[in-house]
């Protein structure tokens, strides 16, 4: 089409009313809000769950290594062999034993 065509019908569309909306549009929304289904979420992979336990497990972990600490710490104050002299003494009974590994 040249352009005087597309003016011309351009023209004609401005000059149109425009066209009003059913009388119970509204009511036709919301119906079909109520109406809609909730939608069901995907199932989650292992990675997905292990991000979302990630922060708990951080937690978890670090309390650990506290009270581990804390327990060496109580169990040398306390006058009993520490963790690093009770491993050195397993590890001397054990892996260097005449039976061997």
């Amino acid at each position: 089409m040249n352009p005087k065509k597309w003016n011309q019908l351009f023209a004609a569309a401005r000059r149109e009313a425009a066209p009003a909306p059913a009388p119970d549009f509204a009511a036709d929304v919301v119906r079909a809000i109520h109406n809609l289904r909730p939608q069901t979420a995907p199932a989650a992979s292992i990675f997905d769950q292990l991000n979302v336990l990630f922060p708990r497990l951080a937690w978890a972990a670090a309390a650990i290594i506290v009270l581990s600490l804390a327990a060496d710490w109580a169990v040398t104050a306390a006058g009993l062999p520490g963790l690093g002299e009770a491993v050195s003494g397993i590890s001397a009974q054990w892996f260097l034993t005449s039976s061997g590994l």
